[in-house]
């Protein structure tokens, strides 16, 4: 396990490390001034909305099939195949569903919602994004069922190269634009996804078209907790960058968008782990080693969570500047707020969050729940007084409750395992 977690944590930290550099290329390339900063919270936008779209559909059913895919593909792997085909055909159909919305209202959307009439062509490489990022999932949760984390690495490398060698050819070219970039990020998620399903996939999973219904009866049965648990995670997680776009206009929404972009570096670690974790999670539960393995991750992550705030302290202005250029530094303090609620949500949660998804998708709904209505009054309340800073401070508030929150909620889960586990531990000895 610890060299999955080192192959894992080390090779996604490095591979998409690149697309954050990307990212932040782009809002050095279109914030070099204050009229392009306009262009930059277009870009946070057009972002958000892809990302909010995978977390509403794919996130969930990628949770749900860790629940029994894994274990089926070592006792019966064609059912595990059956099984990853009606998810692919459940995902498959909520994306339909949300593509065709944005397309045939795609003019309201940029006219309305984002008050940028001459933005309908930018929501149509949204969509194509959202397809993208569809597909390529269908393919890389297969190999984290399957525990094939070298490959897993490999082929999100593998896209990450070519998203950042597309805007790198961008900036080389001055071409960095809004649609160019977007039509860059699907374009490579598609060839990604070309090159895993005829390289890495066995042929088995695309033998037959088959599924069983009650596979997708009982997808369907976890999803009715986890589905909107995991709409208002991904609302949550970019209801700042939306609430600063509504009440500030886009372009301090670029300067904001930056700053997030630049404080969400350790959410890389935290998205290595539970890919990691997911599989294993209720074999811990069943152990009872939980409690263990979450006092050794807290000795390690809560003194690194100090030495990285102290360096940022030290050093954030002048690497905002140097990398993002002097237009942003004037949002340091947004920064570090944002900073300090990613290390904390970093530090704590990885092994909680994932107990409890995978094991109490009711609980995570009330807790996403919670935690939209602390961002939402709290965003309401210091946005307008405060600026981004006042948006940042919400965000802070809210990772510190909800970590809490799912600290407590793991335990408690844990704890009846651990019982259980060492009475079997006796049957066993008294036998």
């Amino acid at each position: 396990m610890a060299r999955n977690a080192a192959l894992v944590i080390s090779g996604r930290i490095g591979f998409v490390a690149l697309w954050f550099l990307a990212v932040l290329l782009v809002y050095r390339g279109l914030g070099s001034d204050t009229a392009g900063l306009s262009e930059a919270g277009l870009f946070a936008i057009a972002i958000a909305c892809v990302k909010i779209a995978s977390g509403c559909i794919v996130d969930p059913s990628d949770v749900a099939l860790m629940r029994r895919a894994p274990s089926l593909l070592r006792d019966d792997p064609e059912a595990a195949y059956r099984l990853f085909r009606a998810a692919f055909v459940l995902r498959g159909g909520l994306t339909a569903a949300v593509v065709l919305t944005l397309l045939l209202f795609a003019e309201i959307f940029s006219r309305d919602i984002l008050g940028h009439p001459e933005a309908t062509p930018l929501v149509r490489f949204v969509a194509a994004a959202i397809v993208g990022d569809m597909l390529f999932r269908s393919v890389m949760v297969v190999l984290q069922a399957a525990e094939r984390f070298k490959a897993l690495v490999l082929l999100e490398g593998f896209m990450q190269v070519l998203r950042f060698g597309s805007i790198l050819l961008l900036w080389a070219f001055g071409a960095i634009q809004v649609e160019l970039v977007l039509a860059s990020y699907a374009a490579a998620s598609f060839l990604a996804l070309l090159v895993g399903a005829a390289g890495l996939l066995p042929r088995r999973l695309f033998a037959s078209p088959r599924f069983e219904a009650k596979d997708l009866r009982h997808l369907l049965h976890f999803l009715k907790w986890m589905m909107p648990a995991m709409v208002l995670a991904a609302f949550n997680e970019r209801l700042d960058i939306l609430l600063v776009f509504g009440f500030a206009g886009s372009d301090v929404a670029g300067l904001y968008g930056a700053m997030l972009t630049l404080a969400l570096v350790p959410d890389l670690v935290a998205g290595s782990l539970s890919s990691l974790l997911q599989p294993r999670i209720a074999r811990m539960r069943e152990e009872g080693s939980y409690a263990s393995m979450l006092r050794l991750f807290l000795r390690i992550s809560l003194p690194l969570l100090g030495v990285a705030f102290l360096l940022a302290l030290l050093f954030a202005r002048p690497v905002i500047t140097l990398v993002l250029g002097p237009t942003y530094a004037a949002e340091t303090g947004s920064f570090l707020w944002l900073l300090a609620g990613t290390l904390i949500w970093l530090a704590v949660t990885p092994l909680p969050m994932t107990m409890v998804a995978v094991h109490a998708p009711a609980q995570i709904a009330l807790v996403t729940a919670g935690q939209l209505a602390i961002v939402a009054s709290l965003g309401l309340i210091l946005l307008p007084m405060h600026g981004p800073v006042g948006m940042a401070i919400a965000v802070f508030t809210t990772r510190i409750s909800v970590a809490l929150a799912l600290f407590l909620m793991a335990r408690r889960l844990a704890m009846p395992m651990r019982g259980g586990a060492l009475l079997r531990v006796r049957q066993t000895h008294a036998s």
